[in-house]
């Protein structure tokens, strides 16, 4: 782990991310400064989730809301896409927990 964080790359699996991203495209991704706990997230942002209902399964998302919970936590709405994808209008917010890594960018496609 470097000054910048933790990196990897992903592929997709999925089409609920097209036009933007295809099946079998690699992407890069930020998994934060010394972990998850210090990613800093915006509106837009291409994020990679594990649902804490789900754990093992990767989801690649766009954040499209950022609410504050009931605790004073972050929570975050995220969207497909692709609009018939599945996402938070079935899930709900997400906690800052949930997510695990900040996508940067394409860096092979399909």
């Amino acid at each position: 782990m470097g000054i910048f964080g933790i990196f990897g790359r992903v592929i997709v699996d999925g089409t609920s991310m097209q036009p933007t991203y295809n099946p079998l495209d690699w992407l890069l991704v930020h998994y934060g400064f010394f972990g998850k706990k210090y990613l800093f997230l915006r509106l837009g942002d291409v994020v990679v989730i594990e649902r804490e209902r789900q754990p093992g399964i990767f989801y690649i998302k766009r954040i499209t809301e950022i609410a504050l919970d009931s605790a004073g936590q972050e929570s975050y709405y995220v969207r497909s896409d692709n609009e018939s994808g599945t996402d938070s209008r079935t899930w709900g917010y997400l906690s800052k927990d949930e997510i695990i890594g900040n996508v940067i960018t394409r860096i092979k496609k399909s």
